[in-house]
């Protein structure tokens, strides 16, 4: 259904972010900022907490325990083990964008129907003129003219002429 690479941004509030992280510091802000990245990045909107060190980039210890300290208020604990957390608002943006990643999809397979259809019938009409015959596009000599011919009916008619008088002189 979707990729990794269908995922390019989501919506960012920088008054929000500054109002509902002021009483973080530097660090901790830059742990959440890439937590909550991680987290609109998997698949379920989920991160289990073993995975937190590798993508801060820490080991666990004292650095670890003090920004998880800061920064738990703001995530949401999954009921599930192990430990997993989530954040209401990536979730919600990530079943909005997955709803309308899903009405896309649906609306360009009916679209592909659609279009699949009428090239066949299309097709059937073609076939169908070449094989019967188009009377419009016969002239009074029985010379099928096409929009690609060259030809015009009278040059043609004037060609044969030459051609039957020359037979006839024996040249």
């Amino acid at each position: 259904m979707k990729s990794k690479t269908d995922l390019w941004y989501y919506p960012f509030y920088p008054k929000s972010w500054l109002a509902s992280t002021n009483v973080l510091d530097l660090e901790c802000k830059g742990a959440y900022f890439q937590i909550i990245n991680a987290i609109y990045l998997n698949d379920k909107v989920e991160i289990y907490e073993k995975h937190i060190p590798n993508i801060l980039g820490i080991n666990k210890g004292k650095r670890y325990n003090r920004i998880m300290l800061a920064i738990t208020p703001f995530l949401k604990v999954s009921n599930e083990e192990p430990l997993k957390y989530t954040q209401s608002k990536i979730l919600k943006v990530r079943q909005a964008i997955d709803k309308s990643l899903e009405q896309k999809s649906l609306a360009g397979k009916q679209s592909a129907k659609v279009r699949a259809s009428k090239r066949a019938k299309q097709g059937q009409q073609v076939l169908d003129n070449r094989s019967y015959g188009d009377s419009t596009n016969i002239n009074s000599n029985n010379i099928i003219i096409d929009k690609y011919s060259t030809v015009d009916a009278r040059k043609e008619a004037e060609r044969k002429r030459f051609n039957s008088q020359m037979l006839g002189n024996g040249v």
